[in-house]
């Protein structure tokens, strides 16, 4: 009887084995992962749509639930329905069931959290429908006169309804209440959400590309957004201005070049050019294809040969719109070379660097492109009075040049410039002497001038070191401690076994 009582032991212990795994596989559901698109994270409203919810085993009863907690029915009529379908396993021995939920016409209520259940095994899908906005009777473009007012329309309509926002540039709009330059309002017609922005007193500089951004959010499902945005470009007219004021520019001529005389004025709409010469009383008017304008119309450029003497001869442009016109002159002198510095004065000092006024004994009648400067040390030349200076002592020098047009060290100050040498040696004297230069020759070295950097002032370094000097010495100081601890502990402990000894001893004599 025993051997019976084998089989029915082997017979449920490989039942149990069999049936018993397999019974872990209805532990398991799997939803199709939602994928909106590239740069979206919504569906939009309309849309026929439908989301997989896969069993692990034949048995496995599966059922959709929407976000107000109902089951969803297979009723094919109904806008959203659910279908069951059987698909392979992934082991694919056997086919398990799939609950399709099927939007025939998605909406935004739609949005939620969709839940796919069976039994107590439960699987959320979140869901965004959004109807996007669009814009409607919004104008592209706008122009309006120098100082006046004017109020941007943006209409948007969508689902859920649209937030309107204003940028300038990029730059986010908000009322100043100081200034009042802008006012922002909404308001709800038949077209849908319309922001407006009114921008008062209006300046050129106001000119520019408006964005309206209209933000939906729903409040059904967290991160289900949608941006849209409309651009209109603004554009002030106003008549023709100069940056520099109209005043009178001096171009310089060498001899046998030709040169070019460029007039650009800011306006808009964008002012048209002609080009005189002027004779006293009388403009000559040069012909249209004697001058070249460039393409986009910002300037018109006359260009003057190198055959014609133009020398102290004065030339004239206008430039004119609708709104008005305004003129420019400009002044032809010979390009001569600079003529030697009159002047140096020390404007400051520091521990690595002097800062020189240049002045010329008459006004300046010439460009200066490139100031170049040489410099040594005091203390590298023989003791000997300055006058005695001589030029071989200047081939010990170091030297820099300093152009006008891309360097900080030089700047226009007055009937002067203002020249800054740097990377000097602090508390020390300078021999300095430096020339002007531009593209017709070089000038005279100017008179040698003694300067000397100053002391170096104490920085927070030292007082950086000495605070990690102050570290070490709290570091040693506490290994001192603990040295006197470690020693007086040693002491105590070495006290008590001596005296635990002799109580030993005399309780052996008792």
């Amino acid at each position: 009887m025993k051997w019976i009582f084998y089989v029915i032991v082997f017979i449920y212990m490989f039942y149990r084995a069999v049936y018993g795994l397999k019974s872990k596989e209805i532990t398991s559901l799997s939803i199709e992962p939602i994928d909106y698109g590239a740069d979206k994270s919504y569906y939009p409203a309309g849309i026929r749509k439908s989301i997989s919810c896969k069993a692990a085993n034949k048995n496995q009863k599966v059922e959709w639930l929407d976000p107000k907690g109902k089951i969803v029915k297979k009723i094919s009529t109904n806008r959203v329905f659910v279908q069951e379908h059987f698909v392979p396993s992934s082991s694919f021995r056997t086919r398990v069931p799939a609950l399709v939920l099927v939007f025939s016409h998605a909406i935004v209520d739609d949005s939620g959290v969709w839940e796919c259940r069976s039994g107590d095994i439960k699987k959320n899908v979140s869901l965004c429908i959004i109807d996007p906005s669009k814009f409607v009777d919004t104008p592209t473009e706008v122009s309006v006169d120098r100082g006046r007012s004017i109020t941007l329309s943006c209409q948007a309509r969508g689902d859920p309804e649209p937030r309107l926002v204003w940028y300038r540039d990029g730059d986010l709009i908000t009322e100043d209440l100081l200034t009042s330059k802008y006012r922002i309002m909404t308001k709800y017609n038949s077209q849908g959400f319309e922001g407006l922005l009114t921008i008062n007193s209006l300046e050129p500089e106001d000119s520019g590309v408006y964005t309206c951004e209209a933000i939906q959010e729903s409040p059904l499902v967290d991160e289900c957004m949608n941006n849209e945005s409309f651009n209109i470009t603004l554009q002030v007219n106003y008549a023709p201005v100069f940056d520099d004021a109209n005043d009178t520019e001096i171009v310089y001529q060498q001899d046998n070049e030709s040169v070019d005389l460029v007039c650009s004025a800011n306006g808009f709409p964008t002012p048209t050019y002609t080009w005189f010469r002027d004779l006293g009383e009388t403009l000559f008017e040069f012909p249209e294809e004697r001058v070249n304008l460039k393409q986009d119309g910002t300037k018109a450029v006359l260009t003057l040969p190198s055959n014609v003497s133009t020398s102290a001869q004065r030339y004239r442009c206008r430039a004119s719109n609708q709104y008005g016109e305004t003129y420019k002159v400009f002044a032809i002198l010979k390009l001569e070379r600079p003529t030697k510095p009159y002047k140096i004065i020390t404007q400051d000092a520091s521990h690595d660097r002097v800062q020189l006024y240049v002045s010329w004994a008459e006004a300046i009648l010439f460009p200066v492109k490139v100031i170049e400067v040489q410099y040594l040390e005091k203390s590298s030349l023989p003791r000997r009075k300055m006058e005695t200076l001589k030029e071989a002592d200047w081939r010990k020098s170091e030297a820099v040049e300093l152009d006008l047009d891309s360097t900080e060290d030089v700047d226009t100050e007055g009937e002067g410039l203002l020249v800054t040498l740097t990377n000097l040696e602090p508390e020390t004297e300078y021999w300095i002497r430096l020339r002007a230069i531009n593209d017709a020759g070089k000038s005279s070295w100017a008179e040698p001038v003694l300067v000397q950097t100053v002391e170096k002032t104490e920085t927070e370094a030292p007082d950086i070191e000495e605070n990690e000097n102050s570290g070490d010495d709290a570091v040693v100081n506490a290994e001192l401690v603990y040295s006197d601890a470690t020693f007086y502990g040693l002491f105590f402990a070495g006290g008590i076994v001596v005296i635990a000894i002799a109580c030993m001893f005399l309780m052996r004599l008792v």
